[in-house]
């Protein structure tokens, strides 16, 4: 298990220099844990419950089938990742059409080895683990993400994935001193590899911020809102920064993120400020930092989209830090 350095709440320099993509991964405090390597030979299936974590899952050789009950099943093939959200059950076969035997009866609290399972048929090698993250600091990407992510990697990118993962298994084959936390720091960069992949993919943009941050005219005003949540910002500000009048840009925005614009800034100010809250920051310091300059004004604002005030949150969030199973952290950064 992976733990980090905390950062602190970054100046409006640091934040301008830092992808708001980047910002939201770094506050996710990713965790990977209960890593296995697993070599299946036809006929054979596996099902997967991740219960309080997601799950990822590469495809290193060969090919399978993924499905998720209610759906058509998909084929995965060598490089291809599964990102499967807590909870979500989901089974890989040789086949759709196998009767699966339970991950955890395989490989139960096997950590870093090689599992053989199956029959004596043509064989398919796929690396599982499971990740946590802070859900609260999760929240603006988990809002985007299917419940099974599936990503067909391009050839060029399918062998940056493999080459991971022989990384990975030289490490474990090694030994050596250090090992187990540059194969957590390796898993990360599968997983957030895989995320991007997925959201730069054509065809598999979703809508809202990220729709916003990759679309020509749109992306330097979002840039330059993440940069600065506590500047009291204006329609006619943003219009006339990205050269339009306010009504061809409040409908431009609306179209292509989804929300209007004052509603984009609020709805971030109030996630910025979850993670000042979680951090340790007081409301009057948070509201400050987010624009809101009281903490009534804070507390108005945080209650009407959450619907409890700032102090109450916080309490919840200690009792509850995080929905996928892992450990309190505080903010690295906020967007």
């Amino acid at each position: 298990m992976i733990h980090y350095a905390e950062y602190r709440i970054p100046n409006r320099t640091s934040e301008f220099a830092m992808h708001p993509f980047d910002t939201v991964l770094s506050a996710m405090h990713l965790e990977s844990s209960l890593f296995v390597r697993m070599k299946a030979h036809a006929p054979w299936a596996i099902s997967f419950d991740s219960g309080g974590q997601a799950r990822l899952v590469v495809i290193a050789r060969g090919q399978g089938w993924f499905t998720q009950v209610g759906h058509v099943p998909v084929m995965v093939r060598q490089g291809d990742c599964l990102i499967i959200r807590h909870g979500i059950e989901g089974i890989l076969g040789d086949t759709p059409d196998r009767v699966a035997v339970p991950c955890w009866q395989i490989a139960d609290h096997v950590t870093g080895e090689l599992v053989a399972f199956g029959g004596d048929g043509k064989a398919c090698e796929f690396f599982s683990t499971l990740f946590s993250f802070d859900h609260s600091a999760g929240e603006p990407l988990a809002a985007l993400l299917p419940d099974v992510v599936h990503v067909a990697m391009p050839v060029s990118d399918a062998g940056r994935m493999v080459s991971i993962l022989e990384q990975i298994g030289a490490e474990e084959a090694q030994g050596s001193l250090g090992g187990s936390y540059v194969v957590g720091r390796l898993l990360d960069v599968l997983f957030i590899q895989a995320i991007r992949t997925w959201a730069t993919s054509e065809g598999n943009i979703p809508g809202g911020w990220l729709a916003g941050l990759t679309h020509r005219q749109l992306a330097a005003t979002l840039h330059r809102i993440h940069a600065d949540l506590a500047y009291p910002w204006t329609l006619e500000r943003l219009a006339s920064g990205a050269g339009m009048s306010r009504s061809i840009f409040a409908a431009l925005f609306k179209s292509v993120v989804g929300v209007p614009p004052l509603a984009y800034i609020t709805t971030w100010r109030i996630y910025r400020a979850k993670l000042l809250l979680s951090a340790g920051h007081s409301i009057a310091s948070t509201a400050d930092q987010t624009g809101y300059g009281t903490d009534i004004a804070l507390s108005r604002a945080f209650k009407a989209a959450t619907g409890i005030a700032p102090g109450q949150w916080r309490r919840a969030n200690k009792a509850n830090p995080r929905l996928d199973g892992a450990r309190q952290t505080t903010a690295r950064a906020a967007v």
